[in-house]
């Protein structure tokens, strides 16, 4: 979250320097910059709307909570960015080769470039840093940074071409180029949220490493099947069905069993002992899946949802 935070406001203040620049000068590529830092920006805040709404706890309407809705939000953000962002950068562009007009580039256009480049550059930092602690939320930042420094290093170059050959061309070229880069990102981020939105199964090595936490239970004398998804990226949901040891289960009920059994007269008396021992099993099975969810969730801190099932 906090690499979130610092990249709206490094964005949304190189959005404005890129547009009056772009505004003044009439680069293509600096307008594409301009572009570029505006569908981050909003990128990034439908992302923080996304985290924010997803923390919303369980209701009767979603018992599961709203973990997901965090990838619909990505999604339609991905979407702005390749049809709005990239369509509209690739269009300027290609106007610009089709009617080409003179850019000025004045000692602005270098300090906006410079001031993004220690912007963006810092956020990326940033992003980096939180990835490597284990914070999951900024992926989407660091790839947005990552390819708005990218973005930035070919627009100097581009600029710098310009101005020392004199061949407007290659002012749009760079601005091609910039939304080039925005359609990649925007098309991996679709992916990436689409495939979360259709319930992507957990990385294998946390999937085993439920299952070796599974098999710790002595209750349970089988793993028959595991189920498990991501809800966030840092929240999965897991589903057993387990196969459950009845010696346990009966040796806990022994002493009652005893005393029920030592009052057994006739048939009659066996039938209502029958009885009396499947709802006392079906109670304590309930009771001991019940205590081994809860056991395994605080065991595992990534696993919201745990829903054992007997086979």
């Amino acid at each position: 979250m906090r690499a979130v935070k610092a990249a709206i406001a490094a964005n949304s203040l190189v959005c404005i320097l890129k547009f009056a620049v772009a505004a003044a000068g009439g680069s293509a590529t600096m307008f594409a910059e301009a572009i570029h830092s505006l569908a981050d920006t909003a990128n990034q805040a439908l992302l923080m709307l996304g985290i924010r709404r997803s923390l919303i706890g369980p209701s009767k309407k979603f018992p599961f909570g709203r973990g997901q809705e965090r990838f619909v939000w990505g999604l339609i953000s991905a979407c702005g960015v390749f049809f709005v962002g990239a369509g509209v950068t690739i269009y300027h562009g290609i106007s610009a080769l089709i009617e080409p007009h003179a850019p000025e580039f004045s000692v602005w256009t270098k300090v906006v470039i410079g001031i993004a480049l220690v912007a963006e550059g810092s956020t990326l930092f940033l992003a980096w840093i939180d990835r490597q602690r284990g914070d999951p939320t900024n992926l989407a930042v660091l790839m947005e940074d990552s390819a708005a420094v990218l973005g930035l290093l070919l627009a100097s170059l581009a600029i710098y071409l310009t101005d020392i050959t004199g061949e407007y061309y290659w002012d749009a070229i760079g601005s091609i180029i910039v939304g080039v880069i925005l359609a990649v990102m925007a098309m991996i981020l679709i992916w990436q949220n689409l495939e979360y939105l259709i319930e992507k199964a957990s990385p294998a090595e946390l999937q085993e490493e439920v299952r070796k936490e599974l098999s710790r239970f002595p209750l349970i004398e089988e793993i028959r099947d595991t189920r498990m998804i991501v809800l966030t990226p840092e929240t999965h949901r897991v589903r057993a069905e387990v196969e459950l040891n009845g010696y346990l289960l009966v040796k806990e009920m022994e002493d009652i069993l005893r005393e029920e059994y030592e009052d057994i007269e006739d048939f009659s008396d066996f039938l209502q002992f029958c009885s009396y021992f499947a709802n006392r099993v079906t109670r304590i099975v309930g009771k001991k899946i019940d205590e081994m969810e809860e056991t395994l969730k605080a065991r595992v801190p990534y696993l919201k949802n745990v829903d054992i099932k007997p086979s």
